[in-house]
């Protein structure tokens, strides 16, 4: 109930007759233009004018001595409300809002109204006046546009609002049209596009699908793979360690030429010795033939001297002979050493040759032996650099294997989102 504001007329007598001529003048303009309706303090309708009967649908005589609870719903009536509001208006207050009212034919008539007091000469209230505008159309159009909001807000945009031969309720009609037929409109591109987007999510999520298949058999062909160059680097540091070993093996075969070579180059020193040694010997040996061959030749003339001396000779000459003899003998010998001798450097040049050539066949094999040391020694770099490289291979696929196990489970979740 709204606030109530008493107030009164406390006329002065000289002023009466005016004031009364100027209350009879705006009340005839009020009777003209509003609806008006008159009662007892107590509600009991005394009159109404025609704009009022028209509004409400029925004639002053089926009103008059009525309370005014025969234009209220029976359960309002019944309300402690309704009994204090008529209780305000016999003690002089007054409201002013807008009231729904029953028609005649039971729907509800929206008036714009004022109950007032009216006060006697003594200041006492004689009646309560009621000043109104009917504004059904108004109230029924702004119910429709809160209907048609509800109806909206539901989920409807096919609701549209009639139009109004109000003004203000026109412009209130057309925007809400408007508004309705573009939020329609946009709904609608909406709904294709969501039709658009679910056909593509689901494009997407067989295509995640998919990714997610391949994902995880990528995902177990990289762990394949992973223990693949586990043992891939297993056995390429096992070479590495059979390359090292192959390396200290041709280090050690390389030294074992080296020294080889040496004690030939020793030998080929040794065999040359001895060739020069045998040639010296074949000197003495002509030297001893000489001496041979003068004594030979000295004992052949002491025979011939011995033989011209006779008998003194005899001895002389006997000695000669066996000197001779001697001379021989040291002849066969000195050659038959020679022939030994010859042989011998034959076989020492023989020798020489074949160490010499032994030699060759050594530093080649010492040469060979370096290449292969050489070869054994890249081997060997190479292969621990393989190793450390399939090390470094390993751990990266291991961490590639992680990373795709984790990529595997994000696609399912994606799947899953989609």
């Amino acid at each position: 109930m709204e606030d109530a504001i008493v107030f009164g007329w406390n006329q002065k007598r000289p002023q009466r007759d005016e004031q009364a001529g100027l209350a009879t003048a705006l009340f005839a303009v009020i009777d003209r233009t509003q609806a008006t309706i008159q009662f007892s303090p107590d509600g009991t309708i005394l009159t109404a004018n025609q704009n009022f009967l028209d509004a409400i649908g029925y004639s002053l005589d089926e009103i008059v001595g009525r309370h005014h609870s025969i234009f209220i719903d029976e359960d309002y009536v019944k309300s402690d409300e309704y009994r204090a509001f008529w209780q305000a208006l016999a003690a002089g207050e007054f409201f002013t809002n807008q009231y729904a009212r029953r028609h005649k034919n039971g729907s509800v008539v929206w008036l714009q109204a004022t109950y007032s007091a009216s006060f006697d000469e003594n200041g006492n209230v004689d009646r309560v006046i009621k000043i109104a505008t009917d504004i059904t159309a108004r109230q029924n159009s702004i119910e429709g546009l809160s209907q048609a909001i509800a109806e909206m807000s539901h989920g409807d945009l096919t609701v549209r609002l009639p139009h109004s031969d109000l003004p203000d309720i026109e412009t209130l009609v057309t925007a809400f049209n408007r508004a309705s037929q573009q939020l329609s409109s946009a709904i609608a591109s909406v709904k294709t596009f969501s039709s658009d987007l679910d056909t593509t999510a689901g494009n997407l999520g067989r295509a995640s699908s998919d990714l997610s298949q391949r994902t995880e058999a990528q995902a177990a062909t990289l762990e394949e793979t992973a223990a693949a160059v586990h043992e891939l680097t297993h056995t390429v540091s096992a070479s590495a360690t059979g390359a090292r070993e192959v390396e200290a093996s041709a280090t050690h075969a390389k030294t074992t030429a080296e020294r080889g070579a040496t004690v030939v180059g020793n030998a080929i020193a040794a065999m040359s010795k001895i060739e020069e040694s045998s040639r010296q010997i074949s000197r003495i040996i002509d030297v001893i033939e000489d001496i041979a061959f003068q004594t030979n030749l000295l004992a052949l003339n002491a025979g011939v001297e011995a033989a011209r001396a006779g008998d003194a000779g005899k001895g002389f000459a006997v000695v000669a002979s066996e000197v001779r003899l001697l001379a021989q003998r040291s002849s066969e010998s000195a050659n038959d050493i020679k022939a030994l001798i010859s042989d011998s450097r034959q076989n020492v040049s023989s020798g020489v040759e074949l160490v010499n050539a032994t030699g060759t066949e050594l530093r080649n094999i010492t040469d060979s032996v370096s290449t292969i040391y050489e070869r054994v020694h890249d081997i060997a770099l190479g292969a621990a650099e393989q190793a450390a490289t399939l090390t470094e291979i390993n751990s990266a696929v291991a961490h590639l294997d992680v990373v795709t196990q984790k990529n595997a489970a994000m696609v399912e979740q994606s799947t899953n989102a989609t």
